[in-house]
This record gives structure tokens, sequence and C-alpha cells, in this order.
């Protein structure tokens, strides 16, 4: 059987897999091993085993717990509660001001936990109730608290850059300081949509009495709460990005300072505790495994490219019959959003990633920039249907009068604020390499 057909039979037999609803780890590990086991028999299968162990021996993935641990931390203690709080004191009559709370809230703990999926959950815990009581519109709701959890995808320290530097073999360090001013030109991009919008039409977001009659904090009561509650975690955050930009260590060293980092802020605002300790573990315990599942079964999707060939046959037909690197970059983005449409995204890269990169080493595209543009449309991925995880997250999340309509028009404007981002990113590619090329 030609590679070709080899390529398009496991595709299709593992998306019919995943969605009878089994797990896109065990997905990849039952298709991978029929197949390895159809072309090479029990060998094969010891093969597979030796990959997966190879996979997860990666020192690139070293970083991951350390992360979610800060998310933990700092979901758990309750100082992203603190942190809103005192931006709520801070934004004072800014048109939409709860939703550039929740972004700015989003921006921040973005920097500190990597999941997107859990920076959707608890603003939208923390901030539906209230934007709801204060009449602002459901689709302006729910499209701010998606758009700030998804900033955790792109902000370093992001659970994907890792997971993708691991897969594609780039350095997981230039990845999340290339991804930093993108996240920021993302985060501005969607509070000036807010605040624009909220002028043009104040009804989608209304004042109540209290905030229009409040005054303005004085100089040191401002002061005071920026150096208490949000100086700390920027801190931290500068700690995190400035060990890998000085070069006085490595990704993992710096995740692990700042998880160190993040309990010693706990302690210092007395939140922590033996208790907090062991939930944070055993959280950070069950989401690094199933990140490390998922790593491992990428492993026998490698292997059965390998064993065909396809990975070489495809580079060199498209590199025999197409001469731009453009064309190919545009092709290779529209298949990652389509995807998206689809698939959940660990399996897009399991499935992308190893026939993509051979393709922009051998077109000679600049990998960090790559890498940070496949993070955004995995971003979008994330809040568009039919099997956007964080809609389903989002309306788990909701009162039972936001229909899943209301939600998805929410998130339309931050998807189309996402694809001016890749535009800006494509013609001004220095905004993901100047870091990166300042190491």
């Amino acid at each position: 059987m030609e590679w070709y057909a080899v390529l398009f039979l496991f595709l299709v037999c593992l998306v019919l897999v995943m969605f009878t609803g089994i797990p896109v780890a065990f997905s990849f590990l039952l298709v991978s091993g029929v197949a390895i086991y159809a072309m090479l028999g029990i060998g094969g299968l010891k093969q597979l085993v030796l990959g997966m162990q190879s996979q997860l021996c990666n020192f690139n993935f070293t970083p991951i717990p350390f992360f979610v641990v800060m998310g933990e931390v700092f979901f758990q203690s309750g100082i992203i509660t603190r942190t809103m709080d005192a931006l709520s004191r801070l934004v004072r009559r800014v048109p939409g001001r709860l939703s550039v709370i929740t972004l700015l809230g989003g921006g921040i703990f973005a920097a500190l936990s990597g999941s997107a999926l859990a920076n959707t959950a608890m603003f939208g815990s923390l901030m539906m109730p209230e934007m709801m009581r204060r009449k602002y519109s459901k689709e302006m709701t729910a499209g701010t608290i998606i758009a700030s959890g998804a900033l955790a995808m792109i902000i370093p320290p992001s659970n994907q850059a890792v997971m993708m530097g691991g897969i594609s073999n780039i350095s997981v360090s230039k990845i999340l300081l290339g991804a930093v001013l993108p996240g920021l030109l993302m985060l501005f991009l969607y509070l000036g949509y807010i605040i624009i919008r909220c002028s043009l039409n104040p009804s989608l977001a209304p004042q109540t009495d209290d905030e229009i009659q409040t005054g303005h904090l004085s100089i040191g009561q401002t002061l005071k709460t920026i150096l208490q509650d949000i100086v700390p975690l920027v801190f931290i955050f500068a700690v995190v990005i400035g060990v890998i930009f000085v070069g006085v260590g490595t990704a993992s060293e710096a995740a692990a300072l700042g998880a160190l980092a993040s309990y010693a802020l706990a302690a210092a605002y007395g939140k922590f505790s033996f208790r907090l300790l062991v939930k944070t573990l055993i959280g950070s315990l069950k989401t690094t495994t199933m990140l490390m599942l998922i790593i491992a079964s990428s492993a026998g999707f490698s292997q059965v490219l390998s064993f065909t060939g396809a990975s070489r046959q495809a580079v060199l037909v498209v590199t025999q019959t197409v001469h731009s690197a453009a064309l190919v970059l545009v092709v290779m983005l529209g298949i990652n959003f389509i995807m998206g449409l689809f698939i959940e995204q660990a399996a897009i890269m399991m499935i992308c990633l190893p026939l993509f990169m051979p393709l922009v080493r051998a077109f000679n595209i600049n990998e960090i920039w790559f890498a940070v543009l496949f993070l955004i449309l995995l971003q979008i991925g994330q809040f568009t249907p039919p099997v956007g995880l964080s809609l389903f997250v989002m309306k788990g999340v909701s009162p039972p009068d936001v229909q899943m309509s209301h939600i998805i028009r929410g998130a339309v404007p931050f998807l189309i604020l996402d694809i001016v981002a890749v535009i800006v990113i494509i013609l001004l590619p220095q905004i993901v390499t100047y870091l990166p090329g300042l190491i």
C-alpha cells in the first residue's frame, strides 16, 4: 500500500475512534498500536513502548508540572480573587468596566497558570454572576470570559507551548519568549474592542449608580493596591521569563523557581497551609498525568509516519511541486484552522507537527515564528464550534438562561481579532522573533 493511502487510512480511523468519545490519548494509542502491529507485529509494539518511554523522558517537558503547580496555587489559595478585587478598585468609570477587569485579570492569570480551560472555568465562576447581575449583554459577558481564558494558551507560561516545543524539537525557552509580545498584542486588541464597543453602545455594559458615584482612589491608595496585589504577581512572571531571557537557567529551572515563588507568595498573604500544599499537588498531578498521557501517545503517530515513510515522501512531494514558502505557511495554518473546528488542540498538535515541521525546515521558515502562529490558530480552535472546548466550559459555568448561541455569538468578535493578530504577526514577524533573538 502506498504511503499516502496508509496515512489517509490512519487519519480516518483516528477521527472515527475519537468521535466515539474515547479520550484523545487513548484514541492515538489504540489506532497507532493497531497500525504498527499490522505492519511489524509484536516487535512493532515493543518499538511503540520504547518510543513512548523516550518521548516521556524528553527534558523539554519538565516545565509542565511546575507551571501547573503555579496555577493551582494561585487558584486554590484565592490569590487570584484578591487580584480581581484590586483590579476592580483600580479600574473605574471605564466603558465595559467588568469586561475590562476580566481581560486584565485573565492576562495576569494567563502569565501564571498556563491552562486556557482552567482560566475560562475560573473567570466564568468569578465574573459571570456579577456581570449578569449588572445587566451586561450575555454575548459580551460570555465572549469576554472565553477570550480572557484563551490568553493562557499564548501568554507564557503556556502548557501548550511546552508541549509543542517537545513534540517538534524546538527550544521551549524561545517559544515562551517569542509568545510574550503576541500575547500582549492580543490582550490590547481585546481591550480596545471592549472599550470602543461599549462606548458606542453603553447598553451592552450599563454602569450602576455606585460605579457612577464612586470617586477615584487617592494616589496613596492606588500605589498601595498596586504594590500589595499586582506587583507580586507581575514579579513572579518577570522572574520566570527573566531567568530564561538572561540565560541563567533553562525553562525547567525557571518553572521550578516560579512554583516555589508562588508558594512563597501564598505564605506572605497568610494563605499557605499543609492542606493547600496537598490540594495543589494532587490537582497538579491529575493535570500533569493527563498531559503526559497525551504526549506519550503522540509517539505512536510519529512512528507510523517513520515506518511508512509518509513524512519524508510528503516533504519531497511538496518541495518538488511548491516553491513558495508563503504558500506553504498559509496552507499549514489553514489546515490547523479547519482541524480546530472539529478536533481537540492536543490531537491537532500530534497530527500536524510531525508532518509540518519537516516542511518548515525544508522551506527555511523561522521555527519560533511558525510555532507562535500555530499556537494562535490552536487558540482560535478553543472557541470555534462545533467542538471548541472553551465553549462547553463556558456553558458549564453559565446560568440556564445563557444559551450556547449567546456564547458563540460572543466569541465571534474575539475570533476575528485573533485573525487580525495573525495577519499582523505574519506581516511583522519581529513581534515574535525580537525577544528570542536577544538571548
